[in-house]
């Protein structure tokens, strides 16, 4: 059976920052006498980059592709799939994934958009290792693109709502990553996916809905925004690292002690935290971004691995954890020679 590694890598932020301070003041924080800095306490996020006017999901994933596919020393003629696997997209159809291969000039493939909240970017990872798998394809590119700041809301009607709601959705951040994925070749032997395992509860898909943009609620606009997050959700995320994590690790062969990168999708500092502390590894191999970039849904474990690579924390042959929980409710774990 053939064998896909990860070839190449890229990510793109926007230039405009935001401070925490900046967006509560934004959210009423003033207005409703709440005293500001409870962003940053609660979540850890400091600051966050937004797009600007005219920057859509589209070049946030196709600034990415381009460096992922520049990374891989690869050409767009190279690519045989593209795979576009966000939270936020560019419009309900066609699939945003169409824009990104225009601006990448890539006229040689197919695609697909992968919908799956924040593991919509490893799901699109293991579809990428399906195909390679599979021998429907060689080089697939895999980007996501998130401009979650068009979907956060502003403008609180009450105190409550405000205190209940705002300090996790006013934590996202936006921007794009992206990952090559190729067929091992001759002197690729030891790299590559090695194992997965995904699970869906259905049964908790109601925690956290983006009720606005569907057939629901097809033209309220006022409910196409983030919600906040739940406790249901905070507690799926350690349940990925208590119940998830070791049978992974045991297929792969690994040990806690062969373990140099974990990448992870990043709601908040403490929540980062305590996930390391339940896996038993050291701060210094899994490298925290929400600080200073937000929570990039989707696009968090490929930022985290480029920064991680630009750290020295990444290197080529490391036996890298991937590991994200998110609404729907969605779990996933995948370890990866790098």
């Amino acid at each position: 059976m053939e064998r896909s590694f990860i070839r190449g890598m890229g990510m793109y932020l926007p230039e405009k920052t935001y401070s925490s301070i900046e967006i509560e003041e934004r959210a009423g924080y003033d207005k409703f006498g709440i005293k500001k800095g409870l962003v940053k306490m609660l979540t850890g996020c400091a600051s966050r980059h937004y797009v600007s006017e005219g920057e859509h999901s589209s070049d946030l994933a196709a600034n990415a592709g381009r460096m992922a596919l520049a990374d891989a020393g690869l050409e767009s003629s190279d690519i045989d799939a593209v795979l576009f696997c966000s939270i936020t997209q560019d419009f309900a159809e066609p699939a945003t994934v169409n824009v990104v291969m225009d601006k990448l000039d890539i006229r040689n493939a197919y695609s697909f958009d992968i919908k799956n909240a924040c593991n919509a970017f490893i799901s699109g990872l293991d579809v990428a290792d399906s195909l390679i798998k599979s021998g429907k394809a060689e080089n697939v590119l895999v980007v996501s693109g998130e401009a979650l700041s068009r979907w956060t809301k502003f403008d609180y009607d009450n105190k409550e709502e405000l205190l209940q709601r705002a300090p996790a959705a006013l934590s996202v951040g936006d921007g794009g990553g992206a990952f090559v994925v190729s067929r091992v070749v001759d002197g690729g032997e030891g790299r590559g996916i090695v194992n997965s395992r995904f699970h869906t509860i259905p049964e908790v898909w109601n925690n956290n809905v983006i009720w606005g943009g569907g057939v629901v609620y097809p033209k309220d606009a006022s409910l196409l925004y983030i919600p906040g997050t739940t406790k249901a959700l905070i507690d799926m995320h350690q349940d990925v690292s208590r119940n998830y994590i070791p049978p992974v690790m045991k297929k792969s062969g690994w040990e806690k002690k062969d373990i140099d990168c974990v990448l992870v999708s990043q709601v908040a500092k403490w929540i980062t935290k305590n996930i390391r502390n339940i896996i038993g590894v050291e701060k210094d191999i899994m490298p925290e971004i929400v600080e200073t970039m937000g929570n990039m849904g989707a696009a968090n474990i490929p930022v985290m691995a480029c920064e991680a690579r630009r750290l020295g924390i990444l290197k080529e042959r490391s036996k890298t954890l991937l590991l994200g929980g998110a609404v729907g409710a969605n779990m996933g774990v995948m370890s990866v020679v790098m």
